[in-house]
């Protein structure tokens, strides 16, 4: 298992990036809820995101960026 922290969302109306509600352990878990129809509401815009590996982005445990750039 890949382990992660500080998940963050893009907004695809406002481009704002904003910290996830959810926490996730490792990379696995959040691809699962992201499988199931993870949502979240930009707290700039009020649109809710249907969360994507293409518009969210983490922390690995050993430092490293995942998902998309800011």
């Amino acid at each position: 298992m890949t382990a992660i922290s500080d998940v963050r969302i893009r907004c695809g109306h406002c481009r704002a990036i904003f910290a996830c509600p959810v926490a996730f352990r490792d990379l696995e878990s959040l691809e699962s809820a992201i499988a199931e129809g993870l949502q979240a509401t930009c707290p700039s815009c009020g649109q809710v995101v249907n969360c994507t590996m293409k518009n969210m982005m983490w922390r690995n445990a050993d430092g490293s960026d995942g998902g998309v750039s800011a």
